[in-house]
């Protein structure tokens, strides 16, 4: 008996002090964690102090985001389904979001009453993002990113429209001025266009002003790390219940530019969200707003030095007249607001 009693109360020591080796571990893993905390708190702080910082992390953010495209069509290129870009892109996004968004102090979870609108704008974003990589297989991605970046002007119509908004002369003007320089880019060569391409693109771009429009309502009560973690997660569910109930094609990249196009696709795209709402809690929604359209810019560039996708006089004319313009329009509903 004593011998019984002797090992249960060895066992009981050693058990106790496992679980105090345990809970340190915890304690030390807790510390630690506060502390990089307060440390990416500080840093953040430090950066966001100066404008300056503020416009070159937006500059950084889009450049980023010009290799989200391009490594979409490496992926498909190689052999990837469009089912599995865009459950890797959603799952890459959750799986960085949610680690970033607590370190951030941002709430996780969201209220019940915002799940169904979360729902239909996560519906919106998938098929924002399908319509997206589906149409750089028809046509440039310069072309595809220059008609969906059209969305502030779709925006704008629609406040204006419903009485929120209204515009000036000049960014009516505006707007005729980017209407002709995208018929200048997408008529360069009619008979080598796919207007199939150009009507995917358009589609696009009526997702994008309604994911644009239902979000901005949402940031103010969420805020914009949370929104895109509930977003990504909303995402991965409705895709797997999609391919639950739906037949579709699942197929795996056949080379390794294939696997570093997913990972490309997934990751500089979370990098270049996070890092644009960085900047623009320094430099202002509209100006760093402004400044993001520099993103087809440095995706054409990406796109011509590793897809060889050259652009003619005419399309890079067309191109700089409609950057120009979308410009002016941006810049003057920015001084029209203050």
């Amino acid at each position: 008996m004593s011998s019984q009693k002797y090992h249960y109360n060895w066992f009981s020591v050693e058990f106790k002090q496992s679980r105090g080796k345990q809970q340190t571990i915890i304690q030390t893993a807790i510390c630690t964690l506060l502390e990089v905390q307060q440390k990416t708190k500080i840093i953040m702080t430090q950066l966001l102090n100066k404008r300056w910082n503020g416009i070159a992390i937006v500059l950084l953010s889009s450049f980023f985001f010009a290799f989200v495209p391009t490594s979409a069509k490496i992926a498909l290129d190689s052999g990837v389904s469009l089912m599995v870009l865009l459950i890797s892109r959603c799952l890459i996004g959750l799986v960085i979001l949610a680690p970033l968004t607590y370190s951030l102090r941002e709430p996780i979870f969201v209220d019940r009453s915002k799940v169904p609108i979360l729902i239909i704008v996560s519906i919106i974003s998938v098929c924002l993002i399908a319509s997206t990589y589906h149409a750089i297989g028809y046509i440039s991605i310069a072309l595809v990113l220059m008609i969906i970046y059209l969305f502030p002007i779709g925006v704008a119509l629609i406040t204006t429209i419903k009485g929120e908004e209204h515009l000036s002369r000049t960014q009516w003007l505006s707007i005729i001025g980017v209407l002709l320089g995208l018929g200048i880019l997408i008529l360069d060569k009619p008979s080598e266009t796919s207007f199939y391409g150009v009507f995917i693109s358009a589609v696009g771009l009526l997702l994008f002003i309604a994911f644009i429009y239902y979000t901005g309502k949402l940031v103010d009560e969420i805020g914009s790390v949370t929104i895109n973690l509930q977003l990504s997660f909303f995402s991965v569910i409705l895709l797997i219940i999609y391919i639950v109930f739906v037949p579709v094609e699942l197929t795996l990249p056949s080379n390794n530019y294939g696997w570093l196009g997913i990972l490309g696709n997934g990751m500089f795209y979370v990098l270049s969200y996070v890092l644009f709402f960085i900047g623009s809690k320094a430099i202002g929604i509209t100006t760093a707003s402004v400044l993001a359209l520099t993103e087809p810019l440095f995706a054409t560039i990406v796109a011509l030095f590793i897809l060889n996708q050259y652009l003619s006089l005419q399309e890079f004319s067309g191109f700089i007249v409609t950057l120009c313009f979308l410009s002016l329009f941006l810049i003057f509903g920015y001084k029209r607001d203050r």
